[in-house]
């Protein structure tokens, strides 16, 4: 049995979507699905009632205030047979051919695997590098999120090592391993994710699927099939014209993976220069507004990255 587990936050519209692609191409005796409904609006809870009534869905567990990403996911599992695979997909995954009995095998087949995700690939049918990125280092963060970015960002030689992985083959007929795969489409066993500890609630957004790539890849090998894919279409659950509140919970989160795994030392190292850079950034607004050139989203970006520090000191 598979245990589909997905997390809806107002979402309703894209997982009525997702879930009739599912049943359009899998055996319906092989899988059970597990919605975790993470206190969305009234519209889009009595969209989800009309969907569970639309498929038959037993399993939907309505949350009565929002928690984050991870421990809704948790939740999920608990409610789920964990028994068999467990599979952690997001409500904007839109399947396009059978893929269940394929994951099963690649898994049965290859005991050192510890979890699989199929090629992502948005509306436009390109693969979705982004997803699959290496594991976040101060490098990174100098290289690809701060203030200097903008000289770094064209060396693909230097983004194939700090950031994502440019060596996946897109057409190969083989597993390619990776250094983790992202909880858009996280296929694994019951008892491996129970073994890694499952999800950690530590993380209230991003990084969370980093973390438990990272707990796995441990002991266990990580892969893409890229015979396989997905549609994803991606972000469904984020307005992008109000997410300047995002940078902040990406850092925060990835200064939370820091001092997880890598120790307080380079945990620290991480704030410092993270501020410095954020500092910088909102100086160099502040004069600009003297020209009226002020970038305000910029502003809030950091202004709030600089708040949420401050609180968790």
């Amino acid at each position: 049995m598979i245990s589909v587990i997905i997390v809806n936050y107002n979402t309703s519209g894209i997982l009525e979507k997702c879930i009739e692609s599912v049943y359009e191409f899998e055996k319906k005796n092989i899988f059970e699905i597990i919605i975790v409904d993470n206190a969305s609006d009234k519209e889009n809870r009595e969209a989800l009632k009309r969907i569970s009534e639309r498929f038959n869905l037993s399993n939907i567990i309505y949350l009565g205030k929002r928690v984050s990403f991870s421990e809704a996911n948790n939740t999920g599992f608990e409610a789920s047979s964990k028994n068999g695979y467990t599979l952690i997909m997001n409500p904007d995954i839109i399947f396009t051919n059978p893929l269940f009995e394929e994951l099963i095998k690649i898994t049965e087949s290859n005991g050192e695997l510890g979890a699989v995700c199929p090629l992502l690939t948005g509306d436009d049918g390109g693969f979705q590098r982004g997803y699959f990125q290496r594991y976040p280092t101060l490098r990174r963060f100098i290289y690809f999120d701060s203030l200097l970015a903008k000289f770094f960002d064209g060396s693909a030689k230097r983004r194939n090592k700090y950031l994502c992985d440019m060596e996946i083959d897109t057409n190969s007929a083989s597993l390619q391993y990776v250094e983790q795969i992202p909880c858009a489409f996280f296929f694994t066993t019951a008892e491996i994710f129970t073994g890694a500890g499952k999800m950690d609630t530590s993380y209230e957004l991003f990084f969370e699927d980093v973390d438990l790539s990272y707990r796995i890849h441990k002991t266990r090998k990580l892969a893409v099939a890229p015979f396989l894919n997905v549609r994803h279409v991606s972000g469904a659950s984020f307005k992008t014209e109000d997410n300047w509140w995002m940078h902040g919970r990406f850092i925060m989160s990835m200064i939370n993976f820091f001092r997880k795994h890598y120790g307080e030392k380079e945990a620290r190292k991480l704030e410092c220069f993270s501020a410095i850079n954020s500092r910088i950034i909102i100086l160099l607004e502040k004069i600009k507004s003297v020209f009226g050139q002020k970038d305000e989203y910029r502003m809030k970006k950091h202004v709030h990255f600089l708040k949420l520090l401050k609180e968790n000191k």
